[in-house]
């Protein structure tokens, strides 16, 4: 396939529950985009690519900076098709690769996460199918969330989700950023698997939270308060060690202002 409607396919970069996904070339925009072409499942169910396409136009209502745009849910001569905001970067899962992230950059992660699912759940849209696989960090470190709005199209079970799941698996997904595993017991602190985690961090890893806003507002005051301690320890660093004061810069400057009056008079001395 060479192109879809008005989108120059470039190469292939995968496939999903969605269907194949190709980057992308919008030739009336301008600018790349992902394609997702669903499946032969869907296409061939008129009544499927209908529900389709309709849950994915309420979706391109969704404006956010981590949640990647939906641009267009459209049907080319009878081929349904999704194109989507085509973001660079890796999936969080492979970020993590079984190894904890530094504490800091997991709140800030799991923060932006939390705010776009926040926007998404004030319009009635849950995700329902959140992983770290649904996540991608772009090279400038922020999380995008992908298919916003087609849980029942992106889950086994067919069904849309919830927001309290969607919470749920937002903790999950800390735990893992903290650990580099997934939670096995949703109760047991991060730091039974690493030990250097600051106790405001498990605090929020176990609360139990009933809205994505509340969490995101609790990870920034953690986030605040884990800078401050960093900016004391390396304040702390930056200290003399006790009992050897810095070397007193006095004796250097009395010699440099005696060799400059030295010169000063000397040039005096040759021009009388």
């Amino acid at each position: 396939m060479d192109s879809i409607a008005h989108y120059r396919i470039l190469e292939r970069v995968g496939e999903s529950r969605l269907g194949e996904v190709f980057r992308a070339r919008d030739t009336r925009l301008g600018r790349t985009v992902a394609i997702k072409i669903p499946p032969e499942s869907i296409q061939q169910d008129r009544a499927k690519r209908d529900a389709l396409l309709a849950d994915a136009r309420t979706a391109m209502a969704l404006s956010h900076p981590n949640i990647a745009a939906l641009y267009e849910a459209g049907d080319d001569n009878g081929r349904a098709f999704l194109a989507c905001e085509f973001v660079p970067g890796d999936a969080l899962d492979r970020v993590i690769a079984g190894h904890p992230l530094n504490p800091r950059r997991a709140i800030d992660l799991t923060a932006q996460i939390a705010d776009a699912l926040a926007d998404a759940h004030a319009a009635e849209m849950a995700h329902g199918n959140l992983t770290a696989a649904a996540v991608i960090v772009t090279p400038k470190g922020n999380a995008k969330i992908l298919d916003v709005g087609l849980a029942r199209w992106t889950r086994a079970d067919g069904k849309s989700g919830d927001e309290g799941g969607d919470v749920r698996a937002l903790r999950r997904l800390f735990f893992e950023m903290l650990t580099g595993k997934p939670p096995s017991d949703e109760r047991v602190p991060p730091s039974t698997l690493n030990k250097s985690l600051p106790a405001e961090v498990d605090a929020v890893a176990l609360k139990d939270y009933a809205l994505a806003v509340t969490c995101a507002a609790d990870l920034r005051s953690v986030g605040a308060i884990l800078e401050v301690r960093a900016e004391a320890a390396d304040k702390s660093r930056a200290v003399p060690v006790r009992g050897r004061p810095p070397r007193s810069k006095g004796p250097w400057i009395i010699a440099a202002l005696a060799i400059v009056a030295a010169a000063l008079a000397a040039a005096w001395w040759w021009m009388r």
